[in-house]
């Protein structure tokens, strides 16, 4: 009897102890939609990985494969952008693709890389892509502000005026407008006074001559340097180390990433011209 009882008990803990197993393992399991108030996960989660309809959220978020793609072809094709899980982002480049983009260049007018620059690649750059490009020239990139208020620029006082002209014919003829005398200049520069350039490349400004002539004497060309400027300090997210500098749409580049633009701008504009027509 003793021995019958001992084995009936052992068989009651052990079904008992199967069906409490079950039971757990069964609310556990269906525990995301049944049982909210103890799930492990909200039900937002679960319904993250079974939508009942597409959204945009759900199809902007990376597939199962593996985004080995370098970030500047991503929106190369519908394939590439869905594997690296930017379809939304290049469809709205896309969306905006009639608009312009602009071009900010910081530079100084002495600057041997910024005259090369100038001279060899912006002029015939501009004109090839003039019709999609919003040019903004910024002639400041290191010179500094001194406690009195006056200029230092790297390349002496000749800088300083050169600037302070260029910064005057930007004013007054726009960027797009004096990019030929600015080109003329800064292909002379190097072997004359800023007055002998000045009247070597005057034919580019002629129509405006004394309008300008007023700003580089007066006080308009102190004002539009300090413009300039602050232009230049208040770049984001990278402060302007070097020049020249190129913002595109007014984002500032890693200084790496900013000498690769240099050095291929065209190709890049032909390429992003191409990619979004």
């Amino acid at each position: 009897m003793y021995s019958y009882s001992t084995a009936a008990i052992t068989l009651l803990l052990f079904v008992d102890y199967t069906l409490t197993a079950y039971h757990n393992t069964h609310n556990a399991h269906y525990s995301h939609s049944y049982h909210p108030k103890v799930a492990p996960y909200p039900v937002k989660a679960y319904q993250t990985y079974y939508p009942s309809s597409p959204s945009h959220h759900y199809t902007n978020q990376p597939t199962h494969h593996y985004c080995n793609i370098p970030p500047d072809l991503w929106c190369d094709s519908p394939q590439s952008a869905q594997q690296c899980g930017v379809q939304r982002q290049c469809d709205a480049l896309r969306f905006h693709k009639r608009r312009p983009i602009k071009i900010t260049l910081i530079y100084e007018a002495l600057c041997p890389y910024c005259q090369k620059f100038i001279s060899n690649q912006l002029g015939s750059m501009y004109q090839q892509y003039k019709d999609h490009l919003e040019l903004e020239l910024v002639p400041w990139g290191n010179s500094r502000i001194l406690r009195d208020g006056s200029f230092s620029c790297n390349h002496g006082k000749k800088e300083c005026d050169a600037n302070r002209l260029q910064s005057c014919v930007i004013d007054i003829f726009k960027s797009s407008g004096a990019l030929p005398f600015i080109v003329c200049f800064e292909r002379i520069i190097h072997h004359n006074t800023v007055e002998q350039a000045m009247h070597a490349c005057s034919a580019f400004i002629r129509s405006q001559y004394r309008q300008i002539r007023l700003c580089y004497d007066g006080d308009r060309g102190t004002q539009l340097q300090r413009i300039a400027a602050h232009k230049t300090m208040s770049t984001k997210p990278h402060p302007i180390l070097e020049v020249p500098y190129l913002l595109i749409n007014d984002y500032t580049p890693s200084v790496d990433n900013n000498n690769l633009n240099v050095m291929i701008l065209p190709q890049l504009l032909n390429k992003w011209f191409k990619l979004y027509s």
